[in-house]
């Protein structure tokens, strides 16, 4: 064992602690060597046993902070303490009191159903720490007490040496000491498309993240190579764990489906006790005792609250959910599906969601007299790459694409690697940007055209790549020429003369292309009124080229420098002005979303690496990629793209506009049954008569007449122009001024003819209470059976497009059936205090429910007409000055 003139113990002065954790101040920025002797540590030996302990205990394992995940009995409690919940729970409490027992149970099953509903909706783990967690679940090559071990990668500490190779997951953040031919993926922490050339050279200190050449980071992936690193943080003091600190700082968005309903369960309580001590104090001036005044506030608050409000838009939500994940989203949060119909703007990655996430030869320029297919042959020698009989890749995504090249241009580069075996290969290196293959008497070269190609000779050549990098394409040249007679070069001069030697076949330009779907996708997104931005970690020259061919609104790319040198104000300012951001950490990414959010949009952020998850949580909706994504930025989302496509995107917006208009149409219908129950009842009491539906009646209808329909009208297919019209305001009511307004309108129709129904019953026709109930009751549930069409569109006949939604008719046919046995069987008309009619009281019940369904549709077809008319007078017009 050799010994060492300095072993690692106790601190000379150099080593710096802050609070528990070891901390070299921006290593990238420093010398190997000087990393080296700040942590104290001899770069052949590694630490000591005892040194590795004591290190331990200063800044712990090399693990993430786990979070605390929210209970089940908390998320139970969430669900009973709103105010409609506990609403009801006082009615079913004050109908015991009274003896009505019946009553009493039934309002507690109700409220029972719903938190089961609402509690099996929310029950979710919070999995976006574990899943960053897992990142540092992995093996680590470490030299300890002069020999090399294999380590589970949680006992590293500040100070030891790892050694890492092709296909290696980096067990920690380290500065390099040792590297050759090291390239690391490093996409899932900076948005980096290529893979990053590492060396053991320093940068500037405030260089970016992806910049940092020297630099290994926790959860990166090495590609090629190997290398020897010194470890500089471990745990949450690496980049992973700096990004995981800041996304559990972040508070996940509340949908607007959420507050809306929250708000509205609000406003209902006022309302009832409003009502309800309005309603009590006439009572007592009427002289009704005190059970009278009980059963009739009961009877009021079971009808003002619309109980079957949380299933029906459970299903709503439920039903969007099922539509999007047949075009491959897949929804984590039901709310999400509503908040998309509301999104301002997409700010989406590129690589693999704008982008292929694939390097693909895009451009080609051969020289004067070369055939292509030499140029491809050579390609696809000078290459380490495969392609699996499967089609999976393996290899350096460049060389992967010249070899997809080289097949698609016919070239069997199978055959031609085992006619022509390789002798002698020159590794590409960093330094000289060359790479070549010697086979037989041939070499096969490529590299970086400023390299391989003369000015003198190549002066067309070098235009044409200087063109290909004004697109911001990847260049390559490729040349073949004479081999050396022996079985390879013998030094530096030997391999310059090789290269010099070779003839250049042409140049290669590649790139990550936009997906075809992704440029559709977007242009869609703008005739919606929807702004899509992108950001990425990639340099700002690609940026704004893949921008240009998307159509983004600004071309130029704002760095992540840009943006730290601006204060809030400005930032909001840049980003409501700015579509292209180049060179962005995971903070700036959260801070543009924030600033977004401030200026009043709903934003919807797309993402598939470690340094998305902050931004995916800040978000109004969260949207991971699926297959190329990682399991922190999946846990993060609120919806996984199974496609990885942009194009997704969109069609999951159709489906959110669609849930929304949805809501509102059961809105419509279920609230204005409501107000058209508390109109019969407190109009009936005003004028002294008593109650003309008993409390059983009224939960009985808001179960059938409330749900079943409901259902059907969340079914409605989408319109034809769900994208041809700009999001709704972020804070606009779930139930807007509109919408109010028609269920004013249905709720007094709907109303009148059920208190003229009973006046008829109880005055005219001289019948009991329990027969004029019942005749109120059929003349109440019809009418707003048949104002289902009504609430399916707002303009025109309401029956246009019905056979569109069988769900409709069978829902009304089953909402039918249920009612006729309410009336027919005996057991459960005595139930709820109904009684047999005649055949004068089910006319006149039946005449007048049909009244609220002729005016309002005969008013719509009127206006529809009279605009038709407007419109044909305006063009006539117009023609005639023509």
């Amino acid at each position: 064992m050799k010994e060492s003139p300095h072993r690692p113990g106790s601190p000379p002065g150099h080593r710096r602690v802050r609070g528990s954790r070891w901390q070299v101040d921006a290593p990238h920025a420093l010398r190997a060597a000087e990393v080296l002797r700040q942590l104290d540590v001899d770069a052949e030996l590694g630490l000591d046993t005892v040194e590795v302990t004591r290190r331990r205990s200063l800044v712990g394992r090399n693990a993430l902070a786990e979070r605390r995940k929210l209970s089940a009995w908390a998320i139970l409690v969430d669900q009973v303490r709103s105010a409609v919940v506990l609403l009801l729970a006082v009615a079913a409490v004050a109908a015991l009191v009274i003896g009505e027992v019946v009553e009493a149970a039934a309002v507690a099953a109700v409220l029972v159903i719903n938190t089961i509903v609402g509690f099996a909706t929310e029950l979710r783990a919070v999995r976006s720490m574990e899943a960053l967690r897992r990142l540092a679940a992995t093996v680590a090559d470490v030299e300890r007490d002069d020999r090399r071990d294999e380590l589970d990668a949680v006992e590293l500490v500040p100070g030891d040496i790892i050694s890492v190779e092709g296909g290696d997951r980096v067990p920690a953040d380290a500065r390099l000491i040792e590297a050759s031919d090291l390239t690391v993926d490093e996409a899932t922490l900076t948005g980096e498309s290529e893979p990053v050339t590492k060396s053991v050279d320093a940068v500037a200190a405030d260089a970016p993240l992806a910049d940092r050449t020297g630099m290994l980071h926790l959860g990166t992936t090495v590609r090629t190579g190997r290398g020897r690193a010194v470890v500089v943080a471990t745990g949450t003091a690496t980049e992973v764990g700096r990004i995981a600190e800041l996304a559990a700082s972040t508070e996940t968005m509340q949908a607007p489906l959420q507050a809306g309903l929250e708000r509205l369960g609000r406003t209902l309580s006022l309302v009832v006790v409003a009502v309800a001590g309005a309603l009590a104090g006439l009572a007592l001036l009427r002289g009704l005792d005190v059970h009278e005044i009980v059963e009739v506030s009961i009877a009021l608050a079971v009808a003002i609250v619309p109980e079957g409000l949380p299933a029906v838009a459970t299903l709503t939500l439920t039903v969007g959910m099922r539509r999007m994940a047949r075009h491959r989203a897949l929804v984590r949060r039901l709310p999400t599906v509503e908040t998309l119909g509301s999104t301002t703007v997409i700010a989406s990655d590129k690589t693999g969601t704008l982008t292929a996430n694939r390097m693909e030869v895009v451009d080609v320029v051969l020289a004067e007299g070369v055939d292509a297919q030499r140029l491809w042959e050579t390609a696809a020698l000078c290459n380490d790459a495969d392609i699996a009989p499967d089609g999976d890749p393996v290899g350096d995504p460049t060389e992967v694409a010249l070899l997809r090249a080289a097949q698609n241009a016919g070239t069997d580069w199978r055959h031609l690697r085992e006619r022509h075996p390789r002798r002698h290969e020159i590794p590409f290196d960093p330094t000289s940007k060359r790479m070549a293959v010697i086979t037989g008497t041939q070499v096969h070269t490529k590299g970086a055209p400023e390299v391989l190609l003369d000015p003198n000779r190549h002066s067309e050549l070098l235009a044409a790549a200087d063109d290909m990098g004004g697109r911001a394409l990847r260049t390559l040249a490729i040349a073949a020429g004479p081999g050396p007679p022996g079985p390879g070069p013998a030094g530096p001069a030997d391999e310059d003369e090789l290269f010099a030697a070779a003839t250049v076949l042409g140049i290669v330009g590649l790139a990550d292309p936009p997906r075809p779907a992704a440029i559709e996708a977007v242009a869609v997104c703008h005739r919606a009124g929807i702004r899509v931005i992108m950001i990425t970690g990639d340099q700002p020259r690609t940026a704004a080229a893949v921008a240009d061919q998307l159509g983004l609104r600004t071309r130029s790319a704002v760095t992540g420098a840009e943006l730290d040198r601006l204060d809030d104000i400005a930032l909001v300012r840049t980003a409501d002005e700015c579509d292209v951001y180049a060179r962005v950490a995971p903070e700036h990414k959260l801070r543009l979303v924030q600033a977004l959010q401030a200026a009043g949009h709903t934003v919807a952020v797309t993402g598939d690496g470690v340094n998305d998850t902050p931004a995916l949580r800040q978000a109004d909706v969260g949207i991971a990629m699926g297959r190329t994504g990682t399991d922190a930025a999946r846990e993060a989302a609120d919806i996984v793209l199974t496609t990885d496509d942009f194009g997704t995107i969109e069609h999951a917006v159709v489906e959110g506009r669609r849930v929304f208009d949805n809501i509102r149409r059961f809105g419509q219908y279920l609230f204005s049954w409501h107000l058209a129950v508390v109109l019969v009842v407190t109009a009936s009491i005003a004028l002294g008569s008593p109650a003309p539906l008993a409390g059983l009646m009224i939960l009985w209808n808001n179960i059938i007449i409330d749900v079943i329909p409901s259902f059907a009208l969340a079914l409605e297919p989408s319109s034809d122009d769900a994208m041809r019209h700009p999001p709704r305001p972020k804070n606009e009511p779930v139930l807007g001024a509109a919408t109010l307004r028609r269920i004013l309108a249905q709720g007094v129709l709907v109303g009148s003819v059920g208190l003229t129904s009973y006046y008829l019953a109880t005055i005219t026709m001289n019948l009991d209470l329990d027969t004029a109930r019942t005749m109120t009751f059929v003349t109440l549930t019809t009418a707003q059976l048949l104002a289902v069409f009504n609430a399916r569109t707002d303009t025109g006949s309401g029956f246009r497009g019905a056979t569109a939604n069988p769900y409709l008719w069978a829902a009304l046919a089953l909402t039918t059936a249920l009612e006729a046995l309410a009336l027919t069987v005996p057991g459960l008309r005595d139930l709820l205090g109904l009684s047999t009619l005649d055949a004068m009281s089910w006319a006149t019940a039946l005449a007048l429910a049909t009244l609220p369904l002729l005016l309002t549709q005969s008013t719509r077809i009127l206006r529809a007409t009279r605009a038709r008319e407007a419109i044909r007078r305006h063009r006539v017009g117009q023609d005639g000055g023509a």
